[in-house]
């Protein structure tokens, strides 16, 4: 495997960026001793797509949280609420 100094790193990118592309990894030293491995980024992991929301899913959802019990706030009321102390925080602080 090839190595690239601490010093070549610093002062030449372009070159020991394209040794990179080349040979897929370097040794990086210092003093003559490795202390790192330089590689290329690994691929991005793909996300699984997310779900759509499913309404009727939702509201099954709620009523096994709740069960028969009304729930004491709307989803609403709660964003209303939360927003209002964001505005509010911004304006007075």
């Amino acid at each position: 495997m090839e190595t690239v100094t601490i010093r070549d790193l610093r002062q030449n990118w372009p070159d020991v960026e394209k040794r990179l592309a080349r040979e897929g990894e370097l040794t990086v030293t210092r003093d003559g001793a490795a202390v790192a491995l330089l590689s290329p980024p690994r691929p991005a992991k793909v996300k699984k797509a997310a779900k759509r929301f499913d309404p009727a899913r939702h509201a099954a959802l709620i009523r096994k949280i709740w069960s028969d019990k009304k729930p004491p706030f709307t989803t609403d009321q709660k964003l209303v609420g939360e927003r209002e102390e964001r505005v509010f925080g911004l304006h007075f602080r």
